[in-house]
């Protein structure tokens, strides 16, 4: 993978939603369409050149990064802020960017971002996409990720995912 090159300049980056599912268990688990990448919020413009000289394309900005096609692959970017000695995803709980490297893919170790943190974002998915219209990966996915952190623990995240978002609502 190419974005193991952020390894020579100290740059660490996780790894987010499938790609992450699939590094925690070491065993591909899909086909995948992108590969969702949390980075150090501060070096932005140091993780954009290093995809721009890797062969990146255009930057397209969203509301929570960016997005970056790298040989033929879009690379979804999403920031996370230095917290003391720690980088956590805002907003989420902590411990959400652990340092060791828990995935492994093809025997490549990689950071990848906690249960906590993939099961949030089903959670926000949960949240905005009818069940309806998601796709059977996102069933089989979520499904892994539910089982891998156990029912109990992803029952009370869930809560503690839905107190959050009354309180936002109330604001």
């Amino acid at each position: 993978m190419k974005l193991s090159h952020a390894e020579t300049i100290n740059l660490p980056l996780w790894l987010q939603g499938g790609w992450a599912i699939d590094g925690k268990l070491h065993r591909i688990t899909r086909e995948h369409q992108d590969i969702d990448v949390a980075f150090p919020a501060e070096r932005k413009a140091e993780f954009i050149s290093l995809l721009q000289s890797l062969g990146g394309g255009a930057i397209t900005q969203t509301d929570y990064g960016f997005l970056i096609t790298l040989d033929g692959v879009i690379i979804d970017c999403e920031p996370c802020v230095r917290i003391g000695e720690n980088y956590e995803l805002e907003g989420l709980p902590a411990g959400t960017c652990p340092w060791e490297k828990q995935g492994n893919i093809a025997c490549q170790f990689l950071r990848c971002t906690s249960w906590e943190a993939i099961l949030w974002d089903y959670f926000y998915y949960l949240e905005e996409v009818p069940q309806s219209s998601w796709r059977a990966q996102d069933f089989a996915s979520y499904a892994l990720v539910k089982a891998s952190f156990g029912d109990a623990a992803s029952a009370r995240l869930h809560e503690q995912f839905q107190e959050q978002v009354n309180v936002v609502k109330l604001d």
